[in-house]
C-alpha cells in the first residue's frame, strides 16, 4: 500500500482557516501500533517559506510515513505571504498548530511528536512550551535558531544589512506604537539580510508590524531560547555544520538552556557538511530523526 497524501482544512480557535497535508501509510501506522501499543502521529511546522521546495518539508515527511509514523504538515499563518500582508503574527500562530493537534486527537492518534524547521521550530517550540499538551511524547527541532530576532541581528551584522538592524528597530518603534497604525503594514525590504548582495535571494520582505512580533527584539515569543526551558518532553535537536542561516554552535546552546532547566532527555545530533536546507544530506537526517523516533515513541 502506497504513501496516501489526504488534504485537510483546519480552522483555529480565532476563526483563521488554513489547510494542511496528512501523509500517511496506513499498513505501516497498524503494524506500528500493533508493536508498541501507541497510536503516534507527528506535526510538523514549515519554515519561514511555508511550502514543499525549502528544508524538510521537500523529504521529511514520506519516510517517516513509511516507517509507520505518520504526518500533519501544518500549513501556518506564518508561511508563503503572510509575513507580507499582515496576518503573520508570530504567536498567533499558535492556534494554528492547536487547530492541527486537535485534529490528529479526533481522529484518535493518542501520541504526538511536534516538529519544526527552521522558523518553525521556534514555532513548535513555543507552541509546546505554553500549551502543555499532555499527550505530547517529543518535539523535534531542525535548523533551530537560537531566537528569530538575534538570527536575524547577527545576520545583518554580518553582512552589512540595509537598512541596519539598529536603524530598522527605531523606524519600527515609531510605526508599530502609532495610534494611528496607518503604517503597520506598510511592506519594506532589507538588503544584504541573508548573503553578500542586495539581490532577492540576499534580502528579506516584512511588514512592520510582522517585523515587530517576529524579528524585532522585543518580540520574546520568537526567541526559541527563552521557550524550550518550559518543554518537559524529550528533545531533539539536528543541526548541519554548514549552515550559515543558523549557525551550529546554536544547538548545542539551546540544549545546555533545555538542560539547566530540568529536562535530562535532550539531544543534539549533528548532521556533517549539512547546510541550513539540509541538502545531499538528506537520508542521513531521515535516518537521525527516524532512530529517535523509534526510542522516543
Amino acid at each position: 500500500m502506497p504513501v496516501e497524501y489526504q488534504l485537510v482544512t483546519l480552522s483555529a480557535a480565532d476563526g483563521h482557516v488554513h489547510d494542511a497535508l496528512f501523509v500517511i501509510d496506513k499498513r505501516s501506522a497498524r503494524r506500528r501500533k500493533r508493536m508498541t501499543g501507541r497510536h503516534t502521529a507527528c506535526m510538523h511546522v514549515h519554515g519561514i517559506m511555508g511550502n514543499f521546495l525549502v528544508g524538510t518539508l521537500r523529504f521529511l515527511a514520506a519516510p517517516l510515513a513509511r516507517e509507520g509514523f505518520p504526518v500533519l504538515i501544518v500549513e501556518t499563518r506564518m508561511g508563503n505571504i503572510g509575513q507580507l500582508v499582515g496576518p503573520g503574527i508570530f504567536d498567533l500562530a499558535r492556534h494554528d498548530l492547536t487547530a492541527g493537534a486537535n485534529w490528529l486527537r479526533d481522529n484518535d492518534w493518542d501520541h504526538l511528536i511536534s516538529m519544526g524547521y527552521s522558523s518553525g521550530a521556534s514555532l513548535a517550540t513555543r507552541w509546546a512550551a505554553t500549551e502543555h499538551v499532555p499527550w505530547m511524547r517529543g518535539l523535534a527541532l531542525l535548523g533551530a535558531p537560537w531566537g528569530l530576532p538575534e538570527a536575524l541581528e547577527a545576520r545583518a551584522v554580518k553582512w552589512g544589512a540595509r537598512p541596519s538592524y539598529e536603524d530598522l528597530y527605531e523606524r519600527a518603534s515609531e510605526v508599530v506604537n502609532d495610534p494611528a497604525g496607518a503604517m503597520a503594514d506598510r511592506l519594506f525590504v532589507i538588503e544584504h539580510s541573508r548573503g553578500p548582495s542586495a539581490q532577492p535571494q540576499h534580502s528579506e520582505v516584512y511588514t512592520y508590524r510582522t517585523w515587530w512580533h517576529s524579528r524585532g527584539p522585543e518580540a520574546t515569543a520568537a526567541k526559541t531560547h527563552l521557550q524550550i526551558g518550559q518543554v518537559r518532553a524529550p528533545i531533539l535537536l539536528v543541526q548541519g555544520t554548514a549552515d550559515t542561516i543558523v549557525a551550529p554552535e546554536e544547538a548545542d546552546a539551546l540544549a545546555e538552556v533545555a538542560r539547566a532547566a530540568g529536562n535530562d532527555r535532550v539531544r543534539v545530533a549533528t548532521i556533517p557538511g549539512a547546510d541550513h536546507f539540509f541538502a545531499g544530506r538528506e537520508f542521513i537526517t531521515i535516518d537521525t530523526v527516524l532512530r529517535w523516533m523509534r526510542e522516543t515513541a
